[in-house]
């Protein structure tokens, strides 16, 4: 016992040695007994030891003192992923929204009667509190966020793993004959700026999967409201036409009067009667549009297609409180996807950072003792051993190679492409912006046009043109021009009212974010001051 404790130190002092990268010859006497113990099947310290912490054919990890600079660094990549967990914590509130309401909406959202409530009646930002709460592509998007975030430990345990003593597998095969191969220690030095790069590197990453989360959200709120004004146009143009009915069939029962008096003839009966049939199948047709867009809903809500939906209530009309010169600025600023690209194109800049950093190999120190033990068939002996020191600790004796310049050059030819691409997604957003911007104020000055001047004169035209028939001064074909006429002019201006707030909610999405609103008569809303 005494000889294997003694041999045990001396093996400990052996690998010690060999881990400071220190000159070490093993000498043939007791190093040469334990092998011989060892592969007897003997029980002793050096026995134990491989037999209780190794496998064959896998990897054994030896810990050993670690560098004070990149476990520092290790620890604020970890304090970072913390922070980060802390803010996905925190509910993700448009710039509309508070936490309050959002804590509104939760119990909304988990209230069993919500199904009921949302079949009696729906408003608009009701719809929009939901959105995030119950829509599985808003929770696939927080997923993945959460699962970008799990690079901030791999990125400080890789290096933590690479500074390490290591141990590879025992046995080796030379496909010639039997053949060992005893442990080897090798130890790397990182150094502590590439890993800092590394943790930027995910840090970026973080930030461009917090746009895209942000991205989706936006997207499904335009797609709601854009849903929402679709779904108050429809049920105002079946009103609409269902009105138009019940004036046609009043001034059916005038004609089929007339008609007993001998003072209108069939063919205006026949016409009226044709002109209510196109009514009916308009009303089909926008139910089933309406239903359609009802499905559209749901679907944001997850919720079945068929599920009810109640009359969703008017919004009250508001305009844009900020000029085009503006909303320029805030598009380019607040674009999710512009954000993205300047993360992206920064994020390949740590890249060229990192890479030429690590042109280089990091410094390391090492020893390997390998015992080649083949006989050959003939009975020769077998070979001495051979024990290998390595240590590279000197940048400018390692030699460069020119494949990791050419592709840092790669790198820096594709970012100067990254930023010309910046300019154009720049350039195209200025130009949706001016087509919204476009299609708001022709919508607004159609909404007053048909409101101050064209509504009014064909109302008027309508009531004469009744009178004038019920006393049998003009035909009835006249009289069906007029309700036509009508009837197209009010669709129009509900049309516009749709496009005018559909254009607001695109102008939002290409900003990023809710834009400011002004009422009615051109004040900001309180809630925008």
């Amino acid at each position: 016992m005494k000889t294997d404790a003694a041999a045990a130190q001396r093996l400990r002092f052996a690998l010690l040695a060999i881990s400071a990268g220190l000159p070490f010859l093993v000498t043939s006497g007791p190093y040469q007994e334990l092998i011989r113990d060892f592969d007897a099947g003997k029980y002793t310290a050096y026995y134990e030891h491989v037999t209780t912490s190794s496998t064959p054919g896998t990897l054994t990890v030896l810990p050993s003192e670690s560098s004070d600079d990149l476990d520092r660094i290790q620890e604020e990549l970890l304090a970072t992923a913390e922070r980060w967990e802390t803010v996905l914590a925190r509910p993700n509130l448009p710039s509309d929204q508070d936490v309050e309401e959002m804590e509104r909406y939760r119990e909304l959202a988990q209230d069993s009667t919500l199904d009921q409530q949302l079949a009696q009646g729906v408003e608009l930002h009701i719809l929009l509190g939901l959105l995030p709460l119950l829509n599985p592509s808003v929770h696939a998007a927080s997923e993945q966020l959460r699962a970008t975030l799990e690079q901030f430990p791999q990125a400080a345990y890789l290096d933590n793993i690479l500074k390490q003593y290591n141990a590879f597998t025992k046995q080796f095969d030379t496909k010639v004959a039997p053949s060992q191969q005893k442990q080897m220690v090798a130890m790397s030095f990182p150094f502590p700026g590439a890993l800092a790069l590394k943790g930027k590197l995910v840090s970026e990453q973080v930030e461009i999967a917090v746009r895209q989360q942000a991205i989706v959200l936006r997207d499904l709120r335009a797609t709601m409201e854009t849903a929402y004004h679709e779904y108050t146009f429809v049920g105002a143009a079946i009103a609409i036409n269902r009105e138009n009915q019940d004036l046609l069939k009043q001034m059916i029962n005038v004609a089929q009067a007339k008609l007993r008096g001998g003072k209108a003839t069939y063919n205006a009966i026949i016409m009226a009667q044709v002109e209510l049939s196109k009514l009916s199948d308009t009303v089909i047709t926008l139910e089933e549009q309406r239903a359609t867009v009802i499905a559209r809903i749901n679907m944001l809500l997850n919720r079945l297609p068929d599920a009810p939906l109640g009359a969703p209530k008017p919004l009250a009309e508001t305009g844009l409180g900020l000029p085009l010169a503006k909303l320029y600025e805030v598009a380019i600023e607040g674009k999710q996807e512009l954000q993205q690209q300047r993360l992206r194109t920064a994020r390949m800049n740590t890249m060229v950072e990192l890479a030429t950093r690590m042109a280089y190999p990091d410094p390391s120190t090492g020893a390997a003792y390998f015992e080649n033990r083949m006989r050959l068939a003939s009975g020769t002996g077998q070979t001495t051993p051979a024990f290998a020191t390595r240590r590279d600790l000197n940048h400018r004796e390692t030699p460069w190679f020119g494949q990791r310049d050419a592709y840092i050059r790669e790198i820096k030819i594709r970012t100067g492409a990254m930023e010309k691409t910046l300019t154009a997604m720049q350039d195209r957003t200025r130009f949706e912006v001016r087509q919204a911007y476009f299609g708001l104020t022709t919508a607004k000055r159609s909404i007053a046009l048909y409101r101050n001047s064209l509504l009014p004169q064909a109302r008027q035209a309508l009531e004469a043109t009744a009178a004038a028939y019920r006393a049998g001064k003009t035909g009835f074909l006249t009289f069906l021009d007029v309700e036509r006429t009508l009837l197209s002019f009010r669709l129009a201006e509900r049309r516009a009212l749709r496009d005018h707030h559909t254009q607001l909610a695109r102008l939002d999405q290409l900003a990023g974010h809710p834009l400011p609103r002004t009422s009615s008569r051109g004040e900001p809303r309180t809630e925008d001051k």
